[in-house]
């Protein structure tokens, strides 16, 4: 028999256990997941949600959709749009950082966000081996169809070392 340490629920095998623990509502240094997909009307869903304490209604949410789809993007738009969104990463790059990196699952850990587990569990052998680790809010310049952010991952100062997982 295989239970959680922390509320005693009974496990299939040795895996589900470990995934249980991790997540367990009882363990006081569980992770929380979130999808990296929103929903409307959840935290973190997207901006307009994210400013405002009031869920959009079905009909603004069609209009906006209907709006959204029926757009026609010029080239001087996406220019303007592009430069805008740049200025924001650099004035703001945990915007940019915590949400934006692809279809991978957000997890929250000691109050920090991983994109995936693998980055999870780099943070968490660092922890375990008292290596200092720190999420990099830095971007350095790279030049492909013009120039371009990179944001690493992580940096260990004890190091000066960017590591990209």
């Amino acid at each position: 028999m295989l239970l959680c340490v922390y509320c005693s629920k009974l496990m299939k095998n040795a895996n589900s256990k470990k995934q249980h623990e991790i997540r367990c509502k009882s363990n006081p240094d569980a992770i929380v997941t979130k999808p990296s997909y929103g929903m409307t009307g959840k935290s973190g869903s997207n901006q307009y949600i994210k400013g405002t304490s009031k869920p959009l209604s079905l009909e603004t949410k069609n209009k906006l959709s209907v709006a959204a789809k029926n757009k026609i993007w010029t080239k001087e738009m996406r220019n303007k749009h592009s430069i805008a969104m740049k200025k924001a990463v650099e004035k703001n790059p945990n915007s940019y950082t915590a949400s934006n990196r692809g279809r991978t699952k957000q997890i929250i850990y000691n109050n920090i966000k991983f994109q995936g587990k693998w980055e999870l569990e780099f943070y968490m052998y660092c922890e375990k081996n008292n290596i200092k680790i720190e999420r990099s809010n830095e971007w350095f310049p790279y030049e492909w169809n013009g120039i371009r952010k990179y944001f690493p991952d992580f940096y260990l100062p004890d190091h000066n070392l960017y590591i990209e997982v």
